[in-house]
């Protein structure tokens, strides 16, 4: 690799250079002579780590120079004494002795030096060195698992995204430089930040220091005081009261990225270590609506947000949405929202509110460890850069922050073995098959005892399924154990379902059924209601659709929630699937796979690995704010524009984002002028 020679250095070279085209005396011979040792040039004050954006920055001014005197010389002298050797005197330390003096536009910073140390009541001449605040990695335990702010090319343990874990070497320093930019500031103290999410746990060993403290003043939506203030540090709009705890551990992952609180020698360090973070619940277990975050942006506008971080989203446009960020951009708030993790281009594809064209608004894709874009993140195509509705990338796979306790149980790596099968009706029974889907394969139980019905829907000729007896019903049924009182419990399944139909009618079809004990869930449970795609509605007994002759079988690739096994004092949820079919012998079954519960509690010092658009976007936002703390009279477009101006031009997203870029915090905040509104008197 290649060293570019430092100011420093070059300027060794020319007092080199001096030295063999001129003749110097050396008057003092207790004088040290500067010839025969180099400039103390103490860099390692400013290179302590290779994100301090030293490289940008000069080790010394460039016109001028400090003359320190011997003590022999009156201080009354130095000023004049100064002057006498054709120095402009800017300050005068009688103290210590010395001055600080302007040189001629036409003399080098080496020449001066030499020339002042020539007058024999000089002790030494150095160049007016710059020294400036120097922003080591925090404290925080384990700082080192967030490469999206310091990339060491270090690998991340227990990877929930494996591509480019660990990156390569050449991925050394492939993330936002926030090291260089909390060389500038680190506290966003004086900005509030909502995030517009499932709720924030407030009492997070790493979050409850940095939460909005909404006690003396808060208003509700429309902007009428809320009496009694809001002492969980928001609202939930997903359930209508003022505790906007998290349920499911999102909102806490992504307010941790933008804020979790800097050097407690503890967790992580949010991109704002000293944020306000305002918890603003628009999203209940298993989603919000365009009301929630509708609702949600008038509150955090109207109680003095001005970065709202939106890691939400839906194919649908809202007018609703868009004219609430309008009224954001009316009070000056930034929103940074979500691309979406379909890997949909939306060029033609759609993700709201990221096609929105809110001025305040700008959209987020996902990059990996190598700064490749997120195999999942959505991207825009669109032809005219402009009119692409992704503006940046950001660092989004991998991401470590704050979490909750997660129980899971994943069938596939047990072979689904363990279930209870039970029931009435002809030879066969649920048992386990890996079949081939595509280029993939579905692993789960099958009934028949093959896998014909996986075949019949995914694999040339489309041969009818192995016959199955008249008047059959059978079950199978598996108990998981579960955290007391968990908030979330849900489970993501696929079901291929065939059977005979006449128009919505089921004749022979599948049944989803899970129970908050450990029991059989096909006596008391509860049966589930399930999105049919083909009928363009909500059933509960899952079966083939025919169309004109043609026969369409319920197929179903989805997460649900199983409300009835979460807040309770029961520790086990119980999930079953049951096929029956009438009185008529024929070709049918059923297949499920893809089993992946999980139940989901919070905890006030546990962490985790997130992947998604969802983990770019607060990225973001913590940038912004960090520029908005450090000169708030900058507005929501000079903020843009400093993102742009400091981003750093990434391949991956060239062609598919507006910008073409990744966030760089170090350079969108370095050229910044603070207002501080501080006064200052020379001493």
């Amino acid at each position: 690799m290649k060293t570019k020679l430092s100011y420093a250095s070059k300027i060794k070279i020319i007092c080199f250079i001096t030295v063999l085209t001129s003749t110097v005396i050396i008057s003092d011979p207790n004088q040290r002579n500067f010839l025969t040792e180099p400039f103390r040039f103490e860099t390692s004050i400013t290179n302590s780590h290779s994100k301090s954006g030293v490289a940008n920055r000069p080790d010394f001014a460039p016109d001028e120079i400090v003359i320190k005197f011997k003590p022999t010389v009156p201080s009354d002298e130095i000023f004049n004494r100064s002057r006498s050797l054709g120095f402009q005197v800017g300050h005068v330390s009688k103290r210590a002795n010395f001055t600080t003096v302007k040189i001629a536009s036409n003399e080098s910073v080496a020449d001066a030096v030499i020339r002042a140390k020539l007058d024999p009541a000089v002790e030494y001449a150095e160049p007016k060195y710059y020294y400036y605040a120097q922003a080591t990695a925090p404290n925080d335990t384990d700082f080192g698992k967030l490469w999206g702010l310091n990339n060491t090319n270090q690998t991340i343990s227990s990877p929930s995204y494996t591509t480019n874990n660990p990156p390569g070497a050449s991925a050394i320093g492939k993330d936002m430089n926030v090291l260089g930019a909390w060389d500038v500031t680190s506290n966003c103290s004086s900005i509030i930040i909502a995030v517009l999410d499932t709720g924030i746990n407030y009492n997070h060993e790493d979050l409850s220091a940095n939460m909005w403290d909404g006690t003396a003043s808060c208003k509700d939506k429309d902007g009428n005081t809320i009496g009694g203030g809001c002492p969980k540090h928001g609202w939930d709009f997903a359930s209508g009261d003022n505790d906007p705890k998290d349920e499911e551990g999102h909102g806490s992952h992504v307010a941790g990225t933008i804020g979790a609180v800097g050097n407690n020698n503890k967790g992580i360090s949010g991109v704002c270590q000293s944020a306000q973070l305002m918890s603003v619940r628009v999203l209940g277990v298993g989603g919000g609506s365009n009301a929630t975050v509708t609702d949600g942006i008038y509150f955090a506008v109207r109680n003095g947000a001005k970065i709202i971080n939106m890691s939400l989203g839906g194919t649908q446009y809202s007018q609703l949405i868009y004219d609430a960020v309008e009224f954001a951009k009316a009070n000056d708030v930034l929103v940074v929202v979500a691309a979406g993790n379909e890997n949909t281009d939306l060029a033609s594809g759609n993700s709201y509110p990221c096609k929105n064209n809110n001025a305040n608004q700008i959209c987020i894709a996902a990059l990996d460890q190598n700064f490749q874009r997120a195999s999942f993140s959505n991207f825009d195509t669109t032809t005219t850069a402009a009119n692409r509705a992704v503006d940046f990338g950001a660092p989004g796979t991998n991401i470590y922050s704050i979490f909750g306790s997660e129980t899971t149980y994943n069938e596939g790596t047990s072979n689904y073995t363990g279930w209870t099968t039970g029931g009435s009706g002809g030879a066969v029974t649920w048992a386990y098959q890996s079949c081939a889907v595509g280029s993939g394969t579905l692993k789960g139980l099958a009934l028949p005892n093959d896998c014909s019905v996986i075949n019949f829907n995914f694999t040339p000729p489309y041969n009818n399924p192995t016959s199955v007896s008249a008047s059959i019903d059978r079950t199978v049924y598996k108990s998981f154990t579960i955290p007391s009182n968990a908030t979330k419990v849900s489970l993501f399944q696929t079901i291929v379902s065939d059977g005979e139909s006449i128009g919505d009618t089921c004749y022979d079809y599948t049944e989803v059924y899970y129970k908050n004990d450990a029991s059989s869930p096909f006596s008391g449970g509860t049966l589930l209601t399930l999105p049919d795609y083909n009928r363009s509605m909500y059933v509960q007994r899952l079966c083939r659709k025919t169309v004109s002759g043609v026969g369409y079988s319920f197929i179903l690739s989805e997460e649900v929630t199983l409300t009835n096994c979460m807040n309770t004092a029961a520790t086990s949820c119980t999930v079953g699937y049951r096929y029956k079919s009438d009185s008529s012998t024929q070709n049918g079954g059923a297949m499920f796979g893809d089993f992946y519960l999980s139940a989901w509690i919070a905890s006030n010092n546990s962490y985790g690995n997130y992947n998604g658009t969802s983990m770019a976007t607060p990225n973001v936002a913590g940038v912004a704010a960090l520029i908005r703390a450090y000169n708030p009279q900058l507005n929501f477009t000079e903020v843009i524009q400093k993102l742009i101006d400091g981003g750093t031009a990434t391949p991956s997203i060239s062609a598919n984002t507006k910008y073409g870029k990744s966030i760089n915090a170090e350079d969108s905040v370095k050229h910044l002028n603070q207002v501080t509104g501080v006064t200052a008197t020379l001493q």
